[in-house]
């Protein structure tokens, strides 16, 4: 189902600047190996990664780029629909978070910070829930093509990012010849992070987001996860022995140049819709999803199912995985992709 451009009526900024304005006191997560539990049976454990050694704060990985490590957050806003694939430099981020649109599609926060991509994209329009997921990353810098003046008011208000936008710094963007509008701007990770050092002065690097441990935690043996976000909109992650590979509505997701998606770790978290009063010329509202607050959440690492709660106290405080008996839940290091999914629709899986 085609996104349609969004009309300039009357909407509820009002509620979208009520809803970004929770509290919370900001905190930091230090990564550190967790206890050594009994692995699950027929799941390999990796060798641990040792408690001096200094790590990527988006992946739990090992730095091998002092300069890498120091520098600020990229986070680009790239398409989903069928039309925008296949997509180019999400196996170069170090996290990337989908998230609900209107019309039951969804669209992709893509960071990078730990390496960068010679070409990422489509990049697209900006929406609500940009703004409580870039105070997660101290602002950083954030890349996108368009936005209704409603849309990205919250993200001017109080996501503490420099702003990059095609429309208004069009020099940091390129028009793919291969590729159709409005599915057609891309732009480098480098140029990007450059762009937001002449239009202003992000922060230093991210505060850790998660635990990692390269222990693998107790938990149930699963070789897939379904994550339905409607109808016809449906995420797909396979476990491989090594890594998860996903597919996209039914179809194998493959990025430019043929390599498959894929992360270490995938991280389903339960999440409200709520109205925003903004609306395409189809008719559909583009929700504002909720990143503060609670809800279940379900992680897949190392061929393993925990389940237990996301909590975030507030829009400047960190994000909250814990288990049923309320410890951590550590990742494993490496990229991890996040699922916004709805309430009302749950995962499955086998």
């Amino acid at each position: 189902m085609p996104q349609r451009p969004l009309r300039r009526s009357a909407g509820a900024l009002a509620l979208l600047a009520a809803a970004a304005c929770s509290n919370g006191s900001p905190t930091a997560t230090t990564p550190r190996p967790t206890a050594s539990p009994t692995p699950t049976a027929g799941v390999p454990t990796p060798t641990p990664t040792p408690a001096s050694t200094v790590v990527y704060p988006l992946t739990g990985l090992p730095v091998t780029s002092p300069a890498a490590a120091r520098r600020p957050a990229l986070a680009v806003k790239i398409d989903n629909i069928s039309a925008a694939r296949p997509q180019v430099g999400l196996n170069a981020a170090d996290l990337v978070v989908d998230t609900p649109v209107e019309g039951g599609l969804t669209r992709l926060f893509a960071v990078f910070q730990s390496q960068g991509a010679p070409l990422v994209g489509p990049i697209r329009s900006a929406r609500p829930v940009d703004a409580d997921l870039l105070t997660l990353l101290r602002g950083g810098v954030f890349a996108y093509s368009g936005a209704d003046s409603r849309e990205i008011a919250p993200v001017r208000a109080h996501s503490g990012a420099v702003l990059v936008s095609n429309d208004d710094h069009s020099q940091y963007f390129t028009r793919a010849r291969d590729r159709q509008a409005p599915h057609d701007v891309v732009s480098s990770t480098a140029r990007l992070l450059a762009a937001g050092q002449d239009l202003g002065s992000p922060k230093g690097p991210p505060r850790p987001l998660f635990t990692w441990s390269s222990t693998v935690p107790r938990g149930r043996a699963l070789r897939s996860v379904t994550v339905p976000f409607s109808a016809y909109t449906r995420a797909d992650w396979r476990w491989d022995g090594q890594r998860y590979l996903r597919s996209q509505d039914g179809t194998v997701d493959r990025l430019t140049g043929g390599a498959q998606i894929s992360a270490s770790d995938v991280v389903v978290l339960t999440v409200q819709l709520r109205h925003t009063g903004i609306f395409d010329d189809a008719g559909n509202e583009d929700p504002l999803v909720v990143v503060v607050g609670e809800g279940s959440c379900s992680v897949l690492r190392n061929g393993v199912l925990i389940q237990g709660r996301w909590s975030r106290a507030g829009r400047e405080g960190p994000l909250r995985l814990l288990d049923g008996t309320g410890k951590t839940i550590a990742l494993h290091p490496g990229r991890t992709w996040i699922e916004l999914l709805p309430t009302g629709r749950n995962p499955t899986f086998s």
